[in-house]
């Protein structure tokens, strides 16, 4: 049985900012990777919450990734900017480089971001709800170390390669985040941590057998696959090819590092009158709602409800805290001299 604490939003995110303040981190951006990791959390995605913290700063102390980078633009027309990222901590550059997409779309009505050279960028719908909650459809793919193979091989050729969609409602943004792979290194990694076991048909050994066992998995399969398989590959090219970065198989197999990042961000209203878009989004939700259930189900969701529950939940009552992922977390308060979050 797996023991968690319980900890307050404000307190972590206190935390993770000292943590990387310590580490030369500059304040602005210390704040950006906290509410980043604490957002991730929050919305019930602990594989990439404040368990990177430690990834991070090893990835900081190893020269994987700077504390901190001046990114700097090498392209730009009306409707791309490309960036090269200076090595960089991931998150800080990629929440920049979707400011300019959303600051750009506004005229342009339709925006490509890239950034190469930067570190591990989190969360894709960090960004992606970013550009949603400006009334923006926005697009976020990342390529990493090759840890996937492609559908027939047992050679790692791809990254987890991420890709995130969301659009924007009425209400809360329809939130598609997801790894082409059919599980997250990371959550495999959690996995492990947590003496857990994964399903079957996600993982493979060195020598190419199927394993449940975390500590074994050492390449990933593609979700679906061939077709997830041809996600993963599409991920590639627009992470790493289209925009000049890394590709998966030479890049450094770490937490902290990245290939590239891509954005993109759609104008509703240069297609049509953003009123009448929210209409008809909305009577797909509730068509989609609507639906009656299949057996061994309550309701029908969409994409990303189950975090946005989550989300009110810890929320209210504070975030739960692995008690692993604690005593890494203590490990680092007592390196730093930082105080500990206060539990609830």
């Amino acid at each position: 049985m797996v023991e968690y604490v319980r900890v307050s939003t404000d307190e972590l995110r206190r935390f993770t900012s000292e943590c990387f303040v310590k580490y030369g981190v500059p304040k602005d951006a210390a704040d950006i990777i906290a509410d980043h990791l604490v957002l991730a959390n929050l919305r019930g995605v602990d594989s990439h919450g404040v368990i990177r913290i430690p990834v991070y700063i090893e990835g900081i102390k190893k020269g994987y990734v700077k504390p901190f980078s001046e990114p700097r633009i090498i392209r730009e027309n009306m409707t791309i900017t490309l960036i090269d990222g200076g090595g960089g901590l991931g998150i800080p550059i990629a929440t920049k480089a979707t400011d300019i997409a959303i600051k750009k779309c506004r005229s342009a009505g339709l925006v490509a971001v890239g950034v190469k050279n930067l570190g591990h960028v989190g969360m894709l719908a960090y960004y992606t709800l970013k550009i949603a909650n400006n009334n923006l459809i926005g697009l976020a793919t990342a390529n990493g170390p090759a840890l996937v193979v492609p559908w027939g091989g047992i050679d790692p050729v791809f990254g987890a390669n991420p890709i995130s969609i969301a659009f924007p409602t009425s209400s809360k943004p329809i939130v598609i985040d997801m790894a082409t792979s059919a599980m997250a290194h990371f959550k495999i990694l959690l996995a492990a941590l947590k003496g857990e076991k994964i399903p079957e048909g996600v993982a493979l050994t060195k020598n190419g057998r199927p394993t449940t066992d975390p500590k074994e998995a050492q390449l990933l399969l593609p979700f679906g696959g061939y077709k997830g398989y041809a996600f993963s590959l599409t991920v590639e090219v627009f992470s790493s090819i289209l925009i000049g970065g890394q590709l998966s198989k030479y890049i450094v197999l770490h937490g902290s590092t990245q290939g590239g990042f891509f954005v993109l961000a759609i104008d509703p209203a240069m297609f049509r009158d953003y009123n009448e878009y929210l209409r008809d989004i909305d009577t797909l939700i509730k068509i989609i709602k609507s639906c009656k259930p299949a057996q061994g189900f309550n309701e029908v969701l969409l994409p990303g409800e189950p975090e946005d529950r989550v989300y009110e939940e810890r929320l209210r009552n504070g975030i739960p805290i692995d008690i692993n992922t604690w005593k890494m977390l203590t490990e680092i308060a007592k390196e730093l001299n930082i105080e500990l979050p206060k539990t609830l």
